[in-house]
């Protein structure tokens, strides 16, 4: 019996959240001068403001509040809130300072850590072509340090704090959206009190204070909002192997946008590493579509 057909309008949601988180780091460069740390607290302010109106508009608004009572709640969604600070940060940093392939790096290896963390901590147990997938990655983040000469902290660091932002938030009772409200109310004081500390020390806040920076900056809650949305659409209506391969749109996006738009320098060892890496996460996209 052929399996049902996806629904062409979550295939079209996946696509969309994978598709922009590919080619945001253009986004960042345009704000590059507020300055990484001032970006990324202008970034948690106006999520905050995106998030409360889509409570209300999609009745989720009581149920927020009542989560917003649950200490235990509010502590598992800080420990989340602070992995998606580190994520964000240096995220928004790496893609100012042009070490955007960088983040692709981290972004194609994310999916192979999620793997590992759920054999481990989860129990799930890993198929050959799994094992194969790990072990061609881990070659190739090894090579990063041996041929290139440097550690590939900010690929690594992004896999690892989003592979425990995703552990943390699969062991939330909250949805996509409210936990995303619960997690930025945790941030907004810091990141209201880090930009009163920096508007007070003589930072530009609002940059030049031009229309085009004003609306870059108010549109930080719409840009990191709506993928959020839309990948939560396509996880809950995709088969799991359809969503694991559009999941490497993103770091495509990401690497092509720093390789041709913004011209960062690969040498070949770095290629020979990143083609280990690809040579993994074909497997494990191999591996998803043979369980299908």
């Amino acid at each position: 019996m052929s399996q049902p057909r996806p629904p062409t309008q979550a295939v079209l949601s996946a696509v969309m959240a994978f598709g922009l988180w590919g080619v945001l780091p253009v986004y960042w460069k345009q704000i590059v001068h507020l300055g990484s740390d001032v970006a990324l607290a202008q970034r948690v302010v106006w999520t905050m403001a995106t998030v409360l109106p889509l409570l209300m508009l999609r009745g989720e608004w009581k149920g927020f509040l009542q989560s917003l009572r649950d200490v235990a709640l509010i502590k598992a969604h800080a420990w989340s809130a602070f992995l998606l600070a580190i994520n964000w940060g240096v995220f928004v940093w790496a893609a100012q300072h042009g070490r955007i392939i960088d983040c692709s790096l981290g972004y194609f290896i994310n999916p192979l850590l999620n793997v590992l963390i759920g054999s481990r901590l989860l129990g799930e147990r890993l198929s050959r072509l799994q094992k194969l997938s790990i072990a061609s990655a881990a070659c190739g983040v090894a090579m990063q340090i041996v041929l290139v000469g440097r550690f590939p902290w900010i690929g690594l660091l992004l896999a690892g704090t989003f592979a425990l932002y995703g552990l943390a938030r699969r062991r939330s009772p909250l949805g996509s959206l409210p936990g995303l409200g619960v997690e930025t109310m945790v941030g907004i004081p810091i990141a209201a009190a880090y930009l009163m500390w920096s508007q007070y020390n003589g930072a530009l806040i609002w940059g030049t204070s031009s229309t085009h920076d004003l609306l870059l900056i108010t549109g930080l809650g719409i840009v990191t909002t709506i993928p959020l949305l839309g990948f939560a659409h396509g996880a809950r209506q995709l088969p799991f192997a359809l969503l694991g391969v559009l999941q490497f749109l993103a770091p495509t996006g990401q690497f092509l946008v720093g390789a041709f738009i913004y011209h960062e320098t690969i040498s070949a060892a770095a290629l020979v590493s990143f083609g280990l890496i690809w040579t993994g996460v074909l497997l494990f996209c191999g591996d998803l579509w043979h369980k299908r």
